[in-house]
């Protein structure tokens, strides 16, 4: 059995969902669009909290990718991120 539904409202439906999307995805997309690609030590070791010794040692041990030229290190931005979040522990509420 086919359900036949007027154009209006299906129109409002998927103006609503778009509207909805848009509404989540728009912070994240202008938060990534306008951040920085690369990050020195010293800001890597202030998002993970920790010494710029220990960031070497995430780098060493190959914990976290990095690029070199010459003397200069950089971190991807992204690559931080998904150090961060292997690194996340999921907790269950308890209700």
């Amino acid at each position: 059995m086919k359900i036949h539904f007027p154009t209006e409202v299906l129109e409002r439906v998927v103006q609503e969902a778009v509207k909805q999307a848009i509404q989540d995805s728009l912070p994240t997309a202008i938060r990534k669009a306008t951040r920085k690609k690369y990050l020195t030590t010293k800001e890597v070791a202030e998002i993970l909290s920790c010494t710029r010794r220990h960031v070497q040692a995430l780098r060493d041990s190959k914990k976290l990718p990095f690029i070199q030229s010459g003397r200069t290190i950089r971190y991807d931005v992204d690559e931080v991120e998904a150090y961060l979040s292997r690194g996340r522990v999921n907790t269950i509420k308890e209700e």
